[in-house]
């Protein structure tokens, strides 16, 4: 254990020695950053460390970068200090990195530990880095569904690589073919890939004429979209391409295990994207008809969908229509809770009538 203490304490000595020849910390200084340095590694070396040992050490190393770089700026505004690039300009964020890579190998089932290994590296926009430790995280823990979301949140956010996250759920999937919040993720990515495409489309005006130009109002820079970038020409129109009224997330809520339950999470999910959800509740409705044709739900779905769009009269003749094939008390307190969640200052006179035929 004291030669691995000596050798990386042996590894530092360079960066301490241009710390004190660019007068950034003296050598009373250095000599105590030692003495910390050879602590901690005697602490992180022991059989009894912990995790919280390896959280310290960073916390000490993160101090002692946040002075340097202080000083350094300070210096700097003076013109007091050598600008050319040297070992201690970067020795400290790679300790730190090094400190977290050794803790996830020695607590490899410690999320907190890789919680901040990523949020370090993210922060410091060590790409490579953040690549490397989702890879092992995800080999490690291939299990663990927020490391998922995490690695495919970050490729499709932070990267723009549509391709990669399709790619990365696709793995998880495979591995967690029964969780629910994989697939409504999964959805949901290619839904809002879908929307940006068309939002896209729409900015850079291939299908609208002079009249909705002049109404169309940018995003300003403070608010720009995020865009895919795509050759719009390639892609068609939803008529002609079906991924773009949204097929690609409808063959994942076909492809994903289903109860009543989860198909209402797919209809709530469904909604939030209002350029692509009737196409998207009509395919729900469908299956349902085929697979749960008496049940309820199936047909309190198909009377209250309308509702979203407002239209208030199609949804009660479907009601009436139900209502008079086999009267059913329990779909009716349904349909009147339903219409009472849709009332406000514009429509109350109108829905307190239908409610009030209704009882």
């Amino acid at each position: 254990m004291a030669d691995k203490v000596r050798y990386y304490l042996e590894q530092s000595v360079p960066e301490l020695e241009d710390l004190q020849n660019k007068g950034l910390f003296d050598k009373n200084e250095i000599t105590k950053i030692m003495r910390r340095r050879t602590d901690f590694e005697h602490r992180i070396s022991g059989r009894g460390s912990k995790p919280s040992d390896f959280l310290r050490y960073c916390q000490y190393e993160n101090n002692v970068e946040k002075l340097r770089k202080k000083r350094y700026n300070r210096l700097n505004s003076v013109g007091l200090i050598d600008l050319k690039p040297s070992i201690s300009d970067w020795a400290g964020i790679r300790r730190i990195m090094f400190i977290l890579d050794r803790a996830t190998k020695k607590f490899p089932n410690d999320l907190e530990l890789w919680n901040q290994y990523l949020k370090y590296a993210k922060e410091n926009g060590a790409i490579k880095i953040i690549y490397k430790v989702y890879s092992s995280l995800l080999q490690l823990q291939p299990r663990n569904i927020n490391a998922w979301l995490s690695a495919c949140k970050y490729e499709f956010e932070i990267n723009g690589n549509a391709k990669g996250t399709r790619i990365l759920f696709q793995r998880a999937l495979r591995i967690n073919p029964d969780n629910l919040e994989l697939w409504l993720n999964y959805c949901q990515f290619e839904l809002t890939y879908v929307s940006k495409i068309l939002a896209r489309r729409k900015i850079l005006s291939k299908e609208i004429n002079e009249e909705d130009a002049a109404e169309l109002t940018l995003p300003s820079e403070e608010h720009e979209l995020d865009l895919p970038e795509v050759d719009i020409d390639m892609l068609g129109n939803p008529e002609t391409n079906p991924a773009l009224k949204g097929d690609v997330a409808l063959a994942i809520f076909d492809a994903a295990p289903k109860t009543i339950d989860v198909i209402y999470k797919f209809i709530e999910l469904f909604d939030k994207f209002p350029d692509l959800n009737d196409y998207l509740n009509s395919h729900v409705l469908r299956y349902l008809q085929r697979e749960y044709p008496d049940d309820i739900n199936t047909k309190f779905i198909d009377i209250t969908l309308p509702l979203k769009d407002g239209e208030f009269q199609l949804s009660v003749n479907k009601f009436i229509a139900y209502q008079s094939k086999n009267s059913d008390k329990e779909l009716k307190n349904m349909f009147i809770k339903k219409l009472k969640d849709y009332q406000n200052e514009d429509n109350q006179v109108l829905l307190n009538a239908i409610i009030k035929k209704l009882i």
